[in-house]
């Protein structure tokens, strides 16, 4: 048998995984309007509140692409079942540990394919890339009248439309105490500033991998100006001059990238944390949680985001297709799949009283 043992107090992998630990519970709170009961009890209220803000049929009969909602559907509804299964069958805490970093992967392609299967119910092309969905989502959720958080909750530069003084779009309506650290024992509202720091922290890295990329640029373009200047230079019998090794941005430079930078939400944030999970440190997920209650937390939390992400979307699919094709392709999802469907069996109950 694995064991892992209690990561040292300060090190980088117990920091870390508390801090998404906190900003995943936060958007879990958040999605589940402060619901601490049962998963089916807390979406029973969510798809009440979604169905006032979201089920609106339009007045024209739906001509949108069918089979092209019902892949995405299902590449959701399948990687959700695989999330579920996953947590429902792991007995061991190890494997809970092991299995929290494909947890971060799965819950953001839920995520990803119900917000394609969404823009294409609503008359878009769907995205190719990550980040046309991910930019297409800050239209889909921030900037519509009817909100609801965490989905609609953005960070962006002061300077955008609808944005209060300190950036947020679609927040509580009230001042964002960005100086809650995650580590604390936070409860109840405060899983709003939870949230708005974990968009907060996602646009920096943000920030911070375009200005990288902007000097990457100006450096390029300094290399190329100075290979042209070696060959004049040689021409006139003249010695080359220092090969530029790097360059700084200017102040003007550095605000045009920032205030360039669109409204961040919870798909980018999910979207680190499969990164994270991906590609840049695994051994948070394994070596962070200081007590197997942790890792078991993480993974009951991100079960239920992933479901309550894909209940509004589904709530917003069927106000387009129909609630009644919606509940046909699901029944059809549900006919077919030999893998664990407790989830989406609840969500098409709820779905079928629309």
């Amino acid at each position: 048998m694995i064991k892992f043992a209690v990561p040292p107090p300060d090190s980088e992998q117990l920091r870390s995984f508390r801090t998404h630990a906190s900003y995943v519970r936060a958007f879990r709170e958040l999605a589940l309007q402060g619901g601490w009961t049962d998963l089916e009890t807390a979406s029973v209220q969510l798809h009440s509140t979604a169905a006032e803000r979201l089920f609106k049929p339009p007045r024209t009969p739906w001509a949108g692409n069918l089979d092209q909602v019902k892949s995405c559907l299902r590449r959701a509804w399948n990687t959700a079942s695989l999330l579920e299964a996953t947590h429902s069958l792991a007995e061991e805490p190890e494997i809970v540990r092991l299995a929290n970093g494909w947890g971060a992967v799965q819950t953001y392609y839920v995520l990803y394919n119900v917000a394609q299967a969404t823009l294409v119910a609503e008359g878009r092309e769907r995205p190719k890339q990550h980040e046309q969905t991910k930019r297409q989502f800050v239209d889909l959720w921030t900037y519509r009248a009817a909100k609801l958080a965490p989905w609609s909750l953005a960070a962006a530069h002061t300077s955008a439309k609808e944005c209060d003084e300190e950036g947020f779009l679609a927040g509580p309506g009230r001042p964002l105490d960005m100086g809650l650290h995650p580590w604390t024992a936070w409860q109840g509202e405060q899983a709003w500033d939870i949230g708005a720091k974990a968009l907060r922290t996602t646009r920096s890295a943000l920030i911070e991998d375009r200005l990288r990329k902007a000097r990457d640029q100006k450096l390029s373009a300094r290399r190329k100006l100075w290979y042209t200047e070696c060959g004049e230079r040689a021409q006139q019998g003249k010695s080359a001059r220092p090969e530029p090794k790097s360059v700084k941005l200017t102040a003007s430079e550095r605000s045009a990238t920032e205030v360039g930078l669109r409204p961040v939400t919870i798909a980018d944030y999910l979207y680190r944390l499969r990164v994270k999970a991906n590609y840049d440190d695994i051994t948070v997920f394994v070596d962070g949680p200081a007590s197997d209650s942790e890792a078991t937390a993480m993974a009951s939390d991100l079960v239920d985001l992933a479901s309550a992400t894909l209940l509004v979307h589904e709530v917003r699919i069927a106000a387009r297709i129909g609630s009644k094709e919606l509940v046909r392709l699901m029944d059809d999802a549900l006919l077919r799949s030999s893998a664990y469907v407790g989830h989406l069996n609840m969500r098409r109950d709820l779905h079928s009283r629309l």
